[in-house]
């Protein structure tokens, strides 16, 4: 990965940037009117604070106001306590609630501190004692209005309180994430190279070094976003690990074109073939679990993903079993495995947290994105029809039920993502992510800036196969989108600090910026298709 030595010049520049970056940022909350902490850092550190701090044993079971869990709800003097609601933190305080070793019981016979049984149960409950503990003394991190994310990023994030470091551990937890990125970048880059380097000696230009560099760690907007709070980062790290493994367990079939098989091997059976990397195939299912139980919208790329493996099955049930035309179940399966690997490891860190958070994690980290109308701070093409129709009536009429509806804008948008996966998959992963995320950002009823990031990611990997006919064509195409997105910021900044009546341009420049994305996606394809031509008939005439 570190072949060059450009690249690590260019890891320094990007620390040395968002070190420098977080020491603004505390100069600007300290000294400035407009804080350059993102509101969402907040969100976390209290709901981190609260995690680790709002249930202290003090209060719970070695308190005798608490009795049982109905106290919790029901005793104002413990209405500042806010406990975990799973089933293994309040199973934790019944256990040391009802402590045997420390309470003489009422009958001998029940409790002989000299029998066998009494010395196991004593030991077992030492033993386990600093789990209950841990458990019982964990706290509700909803209890801090508008957290919506997985308790999990509170538990990350909790620990730092107790050593005083709370401020700033979590923006530099981001940053590092954000270098990362470049890494794994670099790391997929790298993978494509190898693997095609016959068929598109392109992947290995000095692109492949300069595009990380250039358009993420030297870039101030994603290195801004990572330093003023914004946990999107991890998401980011987690994505692209997800390909990285992906195709390295998988590796892609051509980016150019379907390479022709000229005599099959003798036929072999199907259920014989195994992934490249069984260890990278675990791995990948398990990140894209756990970027889906971040934030949800990463499922999406689901559908590029069967693409992807469909197509890398029908090529090596061709090449490896000899088999001239695969049947549809073989073709299908290896992406039924992996879709059913990735739903039971989501499944079980979904259970995981419900059994130490309970309902309100599934309320407010899991439905609340599903149901979610956002009137405020949410400047998409929904939220002026969403602002104006927010006390309306749903019974009134069904226009007005399907208008105010929070689920009117989903079902479009995931047919469109579904068939940009489907279409694109197979050819190029990488790019069939980009542009279904730019398509589920551009139509996505809640959108602010840092949405960008989810696609931003993506552009220093696919920038190596883009081939556009004239360099102005890029500086147009960025000036275009950076111009479409200042003018939607500026207005929003009139409507949210200033509060100017701004709604009919806000909306207007909203509608503008997504055609700005339509354009830029449509461009970027042509320029796609183009490189891969090159490819194509440079491989033909080397041939």
């Amino acid at each position: 990965m570190f072949r060059h030595r450009t690249r690590w010049l260019y890891v320094g520049l990007g620390v040395a940037l968002r070190a420098a970056l977080l020491g603004w940022g505390v100069y600007q909350d300290t000294n400035m009117p407009l804080p350059y902490t993102d509101v969402d850092y907040t969100v976390y550190n209290d709901g981190a604070r609260a995690l680790w701090s709002a249930c202290p044993l003090a209060a719970t079971v070695d308190s005798p106001l608490y009795h049982d869990e109905d106290d919790l709800f029901n005793e104002p003097a413990l209405a500042h306590v806010h406990c975990a609601q799973g089933i293994l933190p309040v199973v934790s305080r019944f256990v040391l609630k009802n402590d045997p070793t420390l309470d003489e019981p009422v009958e001998q016979h029940f409790y002989d501190s000299e029998s066998l049984w009494s010395q196991i149960a004593s030991w077992c409950f030492t033993l386990t004692h600093p789990f209950f503990r841990f458990f019982a003394s964990l706290g509700d991190p909803y209890a801090r209005d508008t957290y919506r994310y997985t308790p999990l990023l509170a538990l990350v994030l909790g620990p730092a309180h107790a050593s005083g470091a709370g401020a700033l551990f979590g923006k530099v937890l981001f940053a590092l994430a954000d270098v990362a990125c470049a890494l794994l970048m670099w790391a997929i880059l790298d993978e494509r190279a190898e693997m095609h380097a016959h068929e598109a000696p392109g992947l290995a230009s000095a692109y492949a070094t300069h595009l990380p560099g250039l358009l993420w760690l030297l870039n101030p907007f994603p290195a801004q976003i990572a330093t003023r709070g914004s946990a999107d980062s991890l998401v980011g790290l987690l994505v692209l690990a997800f390909l990285y493994l992906l195709i390295r367990a998988t590796p892609e079939v051509a980016l150019v074109q379907e390479p022709r098989v000229q005599k099959l091997p003798q036929p072999h059976d199907p259920s014989e073939l195994r992934v490249a990397n069984q260890a990278c195939w675990c791995g990948a299912a398990f990140c894209l679990a756990l970027a889906v139980h971040l934030k949800l919208y990463p499922v999406v790329y689901g559908a590029s993903v069967l693409a992807h493996l469909a197509k890398y099955r029908h090529h090596v049930l061709r090449l490896l079993c000899g088999i001239a035309k695969p049947q549809r179940r073989d073709v299908l399966w290896l992406g039924t495995e992996f879709a059913a690997l990735c739903a039971v490891m989501y499944l079980l860190m979904n259970v995981a947290v419900w059994l130490v958070w309970g309902e309100p994690f599934l309320r407010h980290a899991l439905l609340y994105h599903v149901l979610r109308q956002d009137h405020r701070h949410n400047f998409s093409v929904y939220f002026l029809p969403t602002y104006l129709t927010w006390d309306w009536d749903a019974h009134t009429s069904w226009v007005h039920a399907l208008a105010a509806s929070p689920l009117a804008s989903f079902v479009p948008q995931m047919i469109a993502v579904a068939l940009v996966g489907f279409g694109l998959g197979g050819r190029d992963l990488v790019m069939a992510c980009t542009v279904q995320t730019v398509v589920f950002v551009a139509w996505n009823k809640v959108y602010t800036s840092q949405y960008f990031l989810w696609y931003l990611w993506f552009l220093p990997i696919i920038g190596t196969t883009l081939s556009f006919p004239r360099r102005a064509e890029v500086g147009a195409l960025i000036v275009l989108w950076a111009g479409a997105q200042a003018a939607w910021l500026a207005l929003a900044y009139r409507l949210e600090f200033m509060a100017q009546n701004t709604f009919v341009y806000l909306w207007l420049s909203s509608l503008g910026l997504l055609l700005v994305h339509v354009v830029c996606v449509q461009r970027c394809l042509r320029a796609w298709q183009r490189w891969r031509h090159r490819q194509a008939a440079a491989k033909q005439k080397a041939e």
